[in-house]
Formats: structure tokens, C-alpha cells, sequence
């Protein structure tokens, strides 16, 4: 197997384990919303924590574990979407840090609260949904459009 191929599959090992992360975090939130009790509360930071830490490890392998470098060194003409996709990185660590933020404080002891919350949490699982449309996209452009990393 080369490196390319190693690459391409590292990143589908990883979105597919983090979709089942962020469906873990949806069943968390609605439990939360519906009925939000302590444990429901705990049972979504838990769930937050799990998909942060994965997504932290799924943006180290493509910002410093080369993917990102691949596609740009040998695929220049990518470099916008490439450098969108670095910015929207720091979009969905800033979107995470306001939830935990935001799960500080009383959450069902105010409406405004927990509307903010929702609102904020909604913005993160689309923020989220694009963004790794947006990868996959470019992965298929890459390897199945333009033949692969060979230069």
C-alpha cells in the first residue's frame, strides 16, 4: 500500500468514526433538551468531551500529519479550499470551547440560556456537516478526479 492510499483511507477511518461520535452527541442533546436532568447534562459533556478529543486527533493528522500538505504541494490549485478548511478548524474549536462555556452555567434555570445553547449547538453539528462534506469532496477530487497525490 503507498502513502497516498495509507492517507485516503486514514481519513475515511476517521470520519467514520467521527460521524458515530456526532450522532452519539445528537442522542446526548436531545436527551439533555427533553428532560434536562444532571445525568442527561453529564451524559452530554461526556459525549462533547469524546467527539473534542477526536476531532483534536482528526485535525492533527490533517494539519500536521500531512494530508493537508500533501494536497497542497502537489495539488496547488487546491490551496483556497484547503486553507478554508484550516479555518474552519479553529470555527469548530471556537464553537465547542462556547458550549462548554455555556454548560458552566445554569442552562434549565434560564430560558435565554438554554435557547443560546440550542442555537449554538445546532450551529456546530452544521458547521460540522459541511466541513467534512467540504473533506470529502476534495479527497474525491483529489484521488478520483485528478489520479491520486503523484505528482
Amino acid at each position: 500500500m503507498t502513502e497516498t492510499q495509507d492517507l485516503r483511507r486514514q481519513m475515511h477511518k476517521e470520519h467514520q468514526e467521527l460521524r458515530i461520535l456526532q450522532e452519539d452527541l445528537v442522542t446526548a442533546f436531545e436527551a439533555f433538551c427533553e428532560d434536562p436532568l444532571p445525568h442527561h447534562g453529564e451524559r452530554f459533556r461526556e459525549a462533547l468531551e469524546h467527539f473534542s478529543a477526536s476531532l483534536e486527533r482528526h485535525f492533527d493528522f490533517e494539519e500536521a500529519g500531512g494530508y493537508m500538505n500533501f494536497v497542497v504541494d502537489r495539488r496547488p490549485h487546491h490551496t483556497a479550499e484547503v486553507e478554508k478548511l484550516r479555518r474552519e478548524h479553529d470555527l469548530l474549536r471556537t464553537g465547542i470551547e462556547r458550549l462548554r462555556e455555556e454548560l458552566s452555567h445554569d442552562l434549565v434555570g434560564s430560558e435565554d440560556l438554554m435557547r443560546e445553547f440550542k442555537k449554538d449547538f445546532v450551529e456546530l453539528i452544521r458547521l460540522f456537516g459541511r466541513h467534512e462534506q467540504a473533506e470529502r469532496e476534495l479527497t474525491m477530487d483529489v484521488y478520483w478526479l485528478e489520479g491520486g497525490y503523484a505528482s
